[in-house]
């Protein structure tokens, strides 16, 4: 290209198409497509306060497609409000006197486990985050989104390629190499630890690395940590194991609140592509390099590109899954089969009965048969 050109270019006396625009971007080192590209990205939290809700019975049915008396209810101070009724992990919050005090303000919670569980009732009724989103905004003009979190997984490529997988370690180095350049973001922390012992590093005790870049007081700040640790340890398991099981490496994670939340969520409900949104906002904070090129220019990471820089969409996954009894059978196995195993050897020495005892005893609490309930309603046959 000439001077001439460029300078007809830079003026605008001449447009730049957008077959130049992408041989340009390839010269600098920036992905133009990826059709393997390794991140999922799911709705990983939401929070959404409205402020009137007179007919609860009507809400849940029409917007969470179940009955009211699926939920139980329990006394709270969260979110200042003094009542909170829980169908697994999707949590609504409110005012037992509502009446009485002339306030209808109704709060819906999902972490990341009320997502997977929202994404199974719209299984089963034909519904999408989108239609769920968009119904919410046409029937209540008041809805505000307080809370949005965004997660983009990186996912496992494979035992014989972790060298492919962007390393959390190296952006540490990079930022404070100065080879990370920052948009609007002033701060960031870094936190990790585990055993000392360098011929163990996949231990399940390894907590791993995490990175804030932002304020958490802020309306996004990111999170991004290395997910197989967490895994691994929240199961007891190896950190391979972890891989093999979840498919997961890292997470890199976007928290909206307030302002920036209802933002996205409004134009994600006007048909903006959330996963290209996701990753815009994170191409526009930070750019990631890998050194000084030729003409002194800096040169893009080639991992960092491979995630967030193609330009093919990324799709919004749904993972349906059900509330869990595993955290229930995770916990009897790590904690209590070691005893449970002692006790059945008694047994046979002292030709006694003490499980069946065991067993006898336990009662199912009202909490349990709700979610027993559930279970049957989302693993029956019929």
């Amino acid at each position: 290209m000439s001077a001439e050109t460029l300078r007809s270019l830079e003026t605008g006396r001449r447009q730049l198409t957008v077959e130049k625009f992408r041989v340009i971007k390839a010269k600098f080192g920036y992905q133009i497509e990826n059709s393997d590209n390794p991140l999922r990205m799911t709705i990983d939290y939401l929070r959404i306060t409205f402020k009137s809700i007179r007919n609860l019975d009507e809400f849940v049915r029409d917007f969470l497609f179940v009955g009211l008396k699926e939920f139980q209810g329990f006394q709270t101070g969260l979110l200042n409000y003094n009542q909170l009724l829980r169908r697994g992990d999707i949590w609504l919050f409110n005012y037992a006197n509502a009446k009485e005090m002339n306030n209808y303000q109704l709060t819906l919670q999902l972490s990341g486990a009320g997502c997977r569980q929202m994404e199974l009732i719209f299984e089963n009724v034909g519904c999408d985050w989108r239609l769920f989103l968009s119904r919410l905004s046409e029937r209540y003009s008041d809805m505000s989104v307080t809370r949005l979190d965004i997660a983009l997984d990186e996912m496992y490529q494979g035992y014989d390629k972790q060298a492919n997988h962007f390393h959390l370690e190296d952006l540490i180095a990079k930022v404070y190499q100065k080879q990370v350049n920052f948009d609007r973001l002033k701060v960031w922390n870094h936190i990790g630890g585990g055993n000392l012992s360098f011929d163990d590093v996949d231990s399940a005790n390894n907590q791993g690395i995490s990175l804030y870049f932002g304020s958490r007081k802020s309306m996004m700040y990111f999170n991004f940590y290395e997910k197989r640790y967490e895994l691994a340890k929240k199961d007891n398991i190896s950190v391979e194991e972890a891989l093999e099981t979840y498919q997961i490496y890292n997470r890199y994670e976007i928290r909206l609140a307030q302002a920036k939340a209802q933002e996205m969520v409004n134009q994600f409900i006007l048909g903006a592509d959330l996963g290209d949104m996701a990753r815009g906002l994170i191409n526009r904070e930070m750019q990631v390099y890998d050194g000084v090129g030729a003409y002194g220019a800096y040169i893009p990471d080639s991992k960092w590109q491979n995630l967030f820089g193609s330009a093919e969409p990324l799709k919004l996954t749904v993972i349906p899954e059900p509330y869990s009894i595993r955290r229930t059978i995770r916990w009897l196995h790590y904690q209590v089969s070691n005893s449970l195993a002692f006790v059945k050897e008694a047994e046979k020495i002292m030709n006694e009965q003490y499980l069946d005892d065991i067993l006898n005893s336990g009662e199912i609490t009202e909490r349990m048969a709700k979610e027993l309930d559930f279970l049957k309603s989302n693993y029956s046959n019929d």
